[in-house]
């Protein structure tokens, strides 16, 4: 019983700090590096919360963080994501399954997409020169809150 109630207290945690990360990238277009590393380092009690504490386990979860931040850091060199957009995906999959991580990483792609036009819309309303800076976090974010709720609302996931 207590393992359950600090696995939703922990996902309850991450989705205050995923809110928190949505509300700074849309107002200074910054994801504070002290709530990604928070997220990081909570990981692992979700992970003793939920059993899978074991060495493979935690191997596991090492691995996959560390492939996704070589994969987005890839994508930060070419100037295709901002640098807290990287460190939020990889701190975000330490918390999931690798098949998880490949959920969120299609649904933010598709939410990235919708926040890339409705930001493009203002930026292009507001009649503002130059190039608009799009909140990818955002997206980021929102796919994980998706993630966290079915966890919260289907027990079977």
């Amino acid at each position: 019983m207590i393992s359950e109630t600090l696995a939703y207290f922990t996902l309850g945690g991450l989705a205050i700090a995923l809110l928190a990360s949505i509300y700074t990238d849309i107002r200074y277009r910054l994801i504070y590096n002290i709530i990604t590393l928070g997220i990081a380092l909570c990981a692992p009690l979700f992970w003793y919360a939920t059993g899978g504490f074991s060495v493979s386990e935690i191997g596991l979860h090492l691995l996959i963080a560390a492939v996704t931040l070589t994969f987005f850091a890839t994508a930060f060199h070419f100037g295709a994501m901002g640098g807290g957009d990287v460190k939020l995906f990889s701190a975000l999959a330490l918390w999931f399954h690798w098949i998880d991580v490949i959920r969120l990483i299609l649904y933010a792609s598709i939410i990235g997409a919708l926040v890339t036009i409705i930001f493009l819309v203002i930026f292009k309303l507001k009649k503002r020169i130059g190039r608009g800076r799009i909140p990818y976090g955002v997206a980021i974010s929102a796919s994980g809150l998706w993630i966290v709720g079915e966890r919260f609302f289907n027990h079977f996931v």
